[in-house]
């Protein structure tokens, strides 16, 4: 077979593909394995997202520019979380900051710590930044990226500490958009589950 006729039917392969993802297009799914660490001293901690990305766009320009992932292209998402136990449960149509806060406290809970939104009875302060969370395509490559920054800190006092977590995951499964969904939830189960708030252990 020439080289030209490779790269011909190379091309069309890849074309069809996209067209599968095009055709049977859905919000992405992010699904989150929580793998908790060892219990914290149990508590009430209020809990805040930050979304400092540099774009709002979920979806990468180049996977937009050819229609991919269209449902998701409003930067929402679903939320599928698993915990060790065999629970699962999911919500949907979230943004992104919403989907981050609610894995975050679905952690925190395994960990023996009460996530709220507000400030009574906290012991301490948890803000998670979200720096990076895309999805983008590169070639035949489905690429996701998530990377979070946590503080925690209680208002008045000079101590704090800061927990960083990163994701990456390629995925090449392009039909529907399930190649989406796979390489998304495997970064941000990776990112989520490498943040470490025992340093909230230090808030009595």
């Amino acid at each position: 077979m020439s080289h030209i006729r490779r790269s011909l039917l190379s091309g069309l392969v890849l074309s069809l593909l996209l067209t599968g993802c095009i055709g049977k297009s859905q919000r992405l799914q992010a699904v989150y394995q929580v793998q908790p660490g060892r219990t914290l001293n149990p508590g009430t901690v209020q809990l805040l997202v930050q979304d400092r990305r540099n774009s709002p766009d979920l979806i990468g320009p180049e996977a937009m520019a050819k229609d991919i992932f269209q449902a998701s292209q409003g930067g929402q998402l679903d939320l599928v979380t698993e915990t060790p136990a065999g629970s699962r449960t999911q919500i949907s149509q979230l943004t992104v900051s919403q989907a981050v806060w609610e894995a975050v406290r679905q952690n925190l809970a395994l960990l023996g710590i009460n996530a709220v939104t507000g400030t009574s009875g906290a012991k301490a302060r948890v803000t998670v930044t979200i720096e990076t969370l895309s999805l983008e395509l590169s070639g035949r490559e489905v690429i996701a990226r998530v990377n979070l920054s946590a503080n925690i800190d209680r208002p008045g006092l000079p101590n704090s500490y800061q927990t960083r977590g990163f994701g990456q995951s390629n995925s090449t499964h392009l039909f529907g958009d399930q190649g989406g969904s796979d390489a998304i939830s495997e970064a941000f189960t990776l990112a989520l589950n490498n943040l470490d708030f025992s340093g909230l252990n230090n808030f009595q």
